[in-house]
């Protein structure tokens, strides 16, 4: 299941790269990856569908964008269920963590703390790391 992982950290990285280059996460990009990752692995797992509605419902209340809030769900769905169940910590970790990073950047840039919307696909990259990592 190795390769998996390290095909998502390399998708993630040039994701996020085309994100901070357009401010866009193309549908084109995520959702091939997500009908693949419920193909594959439906029904899928508990810890999946609750990271999955966390995801969902962020993106409804307008704290995260649509192009990001899918590719959180394409990258939840395609890691192999054997290796899902820390998906919702380790999400909530990656999303603490790289918060507090963007507001240290803003704080040292001298930019607004809120109001900016900003490229977000990079908070993925922790995240499949992490994951990587544990398993």
């Amino acid at each position: 299941m190795m390769p998996i992982m390290l095909a998502l950290v390399l998708y993630t990285l040039i994701l996020s790269l085309y994100d901070l280059r357009t401010g866009v996460v193309p549908n084109w990009a995520t959702l091939p990856l997500l009908t693949a990752g419920i193909v594959a692995h439906f029904p899928g797992t508990f810890p999946v569908w609750i990271a999955s509605l966390f995801v969902f419902l962020a993106w409804h209340s307008g704290q995260m964008g649509a192009g990001d809030a899918k590719l959180w769900m394409a990258l939840f769905w395609a890691i192999p269920p054997n290796q899902g169940a820390d998906i919702p910590p380790v999400l909530f970790a990656s999303l603490l963590g790289t918060a507090l990073i963007q507001l240290l950047f803003r704080k040292l840039t001298r930019r607004s703390i809120s109001g900016l919307r900003t490229p977000a696909a990079w908070r993925t990259i922790p995240f499949i790391l992490w994951n990587l990592y544990v398993h």
